[in-house]
């Protein structure tokens, strides 16, 4: 039930550039110290002021029930992130906002955080869930699921020795990120140069070009709402992987991309962050 989620809430501690298009805000508070972490790739849905106003409308018992109930002058603002780090003895924790020539609310907060504004974190909430059994991964993401590939990556590292096969499509090299690779991972950086993100098929092409490794696979992704659909399409129908063994979730939805209903789509609870700015 969401309604078990909790609310925690927070400020911003600081604010800094990790690549020209990705920016890192540091939240802290007393909550933080008790945020469960339930998994690598764990999100929380971020909620801002309404716009025009400096204080939250929210507290820890937010429902969104009670969101729904609320005169929308007062709804909060925000969108589903992925947890990059948390630091519990710190009572700090990390999410990290890709920023966009026209900003929603989010990113925008993201470009002006300062210490000391304040948010709430409704979460945390998961979707990647392999069985004890898998014999290799496949992550694939844009800049949207490069922190939650990033987090997962170190959650693998040092425990599982099984090939780890990763396809990352960003702009360019400067929006390259450190990532915890070993001897079984493989790391493929797609560059889409100055072509609009989620307007590419260079994900799915990769895919379907892979040479799969055999034994029970794991596949995670998270990305652009067409590009999720046609990997889970090709690996769900054209290669015949069982449903969970396929966890592929649109995080966002190009805004020229009509919504398609996709009978193979997982009900991972995560699905309601397509087209939401992350």
């Amino acid at each position: 039930m969401t309604d078990e989620i909790p609310t925690h809430l927070a400020t911003v501690a600081r604010a800094a550039q990790v690549t020209p298009g990705v920016r890192r805000v540091t939240f802290t508070g007393s909550d933080l110290g008790t945020f469960a972490s339930i998994s690598p790739d764990q999100f929380v849905h971020l909620l801002l002021p309404p716009p025009g106003r400096d204080e939250l409308t929210v507290d820890r018992d937010f429902t969104w029930v009670g969101h729904y109930l609320m005169p929308d002058e007062d709804k909060p603002v925000g969108a589903y992130y992925t947890v990059r780090h948390h630091r519990p003895e710190q009572c700090e924790l990390d999410l990290d906002f890709v920023l966009h020539h026209d900003p929603g609310p989010a990113s925008a907060f993201a470009l002006r955080a300062a210490p000391g504004d304040p948010v709430a974190l409704w979460g945390p909430r998961t979707a990647f869930t392999p069985a004890d059994d898998v014999d290799w991964y496949l992550l694939v993401a844009d800049e949207t699921g490069l922190p939650a590939t990033a987090a997962i990556l170190e959650d693998l590292h040092g425990r599982f020795d099984g090939p780890v096969v990763v396809l990352v499509e960003v702009a360019g090299p400067e929006e390259h990120q450190p990532l915890a690779v070993g001897p079984n991972v493989e790391v493929t950086w797609l560059h889409r140069g100055d072509r609009p993100a989620g307007t590419t098929t260079q994900l799915v092409d990769a895919v379907r070009a892979l040479d799969l490794p055999g034994g029970r696979p794991y596949v995670w992704g998270g990305g652009e709402s067409r590009a999720m659909t046609g990997i889970r399409r090709h690996l769900r129908r054209g290669v015949g992987y069982a449903r969970d063994d396929v966890s592929l979730t649109p995080y966002w939805r190009h805004a020229a991309h009509p919504e398609e209903p996709d009978e193979d789509e997982e009900a991972d609870g995560r699905v309601e962050a397509a087209a939401v700015e992350r």
